[in-house]
């Protein structure tokens, strides 16, 4: 009795689900009818100021003020976004460029306003802003300031794409004062989404670097990895700085990962030997530097490198070996210089290397077919 009133109850939750599906697609195609007339009004009004600017330089006196009050409505908002989006798309005309020079302070009037409504709109509108802002504003533009604002609502979406919209602007000050507020959010937010959004600032990355390597030490680990991680891919003058934190024992494990990955992108004599120890760690509890490690010594040549890869191979830790052989292959070997591992006693450092060989060379036997 009790198992077939489980099944009745399950069975009730499943047509529930469905009549809600049922309902959810009936409400969406009696709205999509509607937004598509809001998209058509919105057109003719945008291609109506575009032709302006192409006559007289400047969009008609009253459109600001109708922007500033169609756009609080939020089935208005996204006819607008459905109206730029292909206007924006590739090369962008300049009577748009202009346009959207002309209708910021409809712009910052909405951001007030939305910075006001619930945290989903507001998103919405930060969106709006990264997509279609003109980039590399003037540092005192008075959106960013509003932007802030919106960091601090506590919510994930909205502050991602305030974030977002921040680095479109270009201007490192105001992304260094979102990071530090959303370094005091209780939102959590992974730093790769971070290490993306900087990777987006359309401002002098040297700049920002620059001044976030000033403030370093007052993030939390979990910044200043994404900083890391972000200087790691967008310059090569900070190699004196990397090893300082790979060698700082005293710093967060991910951190001194990060560091080491950089002095792999970008070689450093003095590393070297570093790099070489970390590699060579038989202390199974720090394979994870030793990984690393064995990964960042490809781009470094000599012998005591090839030792130490080669050496590597007899870990009895699988990704330790399986590192040690993609960095063998990524330095060229074959069949001949590996003949000592091949014919060995270590069955699974043999077996490591002879996948990677086979592997190579099928990958090289496709790409010629």
């Amino acid at each position: 009795m009790r198992a077939e009133m489980l099944i009745y109850i399950y069975g009730a939750i499943c047509l529930s689900m469905i009549g809600f599906n049922l309902l959810y697609n009936l409400a969406m195609k009696r709205r999509e009818p509607r937004l598509e007339k809001q998209c058509e009004k919105m057109k003719s009004e945008v291609m109506r100021q575009l032709d302006a600017i192409r006559k007289s330089g400047a969009v008609q006196p009253d459109h600001l003020h109708n922007l500033q009050r169609r756009l609080q409505k939020l089935k208005n908002l996204m006819a607008f976004d459905r109206v730029m989006q292909p206007l924006c798309e590739g090369a962008r005309d300049d009577a748009v460029t202009q346009y959207l020079a002309q209708i910021r302070p409809a712009m910052l009037y909405l951001a007030d306003c939305y910075r006001r409504r619930d945290a989903t709109q507001a998103a919405y509108f930060a969106f709006l802003l990264s997509r279609y802002i003109i980039k590399k504003q003037m540092p005192i533009d008075s959106i960013q300031d509003v932007l802030l604002g919106y960091i601090q609502k506590q919510n994930l979406y909205c502050s991602v794409n305030a974030l977002q919209a921040l680095c479109a602007f270009g201007d490192a000050g105001h992304v260094l004062a979102a990071l530090k507020l959303l370094d005091a959010s209780p939102v959590f937010m992974h730093e790769k989404i971070l290490t993306e959004s900087l990777l987006s600032y359309a401002g002098d990355h040297d700049d920002l670097i620059r001044l976030l390597w000033m403030d370093i030490d007052a993030h939390s680990e979990q910044m200043q990895l994404a900083i890391l991680n972000y200087i790691r891919f967008k310059t090569d003058g900070y190699q004196q700085e990397m090893f300082a934190v790979m060698q700082d024992e005293g710093k967060d494990k991910e951190l001194r990962l990060s560091a080491i990955r950089y002095l792999g992108r970008y070689t450093y004599e003095p590393a070297l030997d570093a790099l070489i120890a970390f590699a060579s760690d038989r202390d199974l509890s720090n394979w994870e530097y030793a990984t690393v490690s064995l990964s960042s010594l490809v781009r470094y040549p000599g012998d005591r490198v090839m030792d130490t890869l080669k050496a590597a191979l007899h870990s009895s830790n699988w990704y330790i070996r399986q590192s040690a052989a993609l960095s063998l292959e990524a330095r060229g070997v074959d069949y001949g210089s590996m003949m000592d591992v091949i014919a060995g006693n270590d069955r699974y450092a043999r077996e490591m290397v002879t996948y990677r060989l086979e592997t190579q060379r099928l990958q090289k036997a496709g790409g010629r077919r």
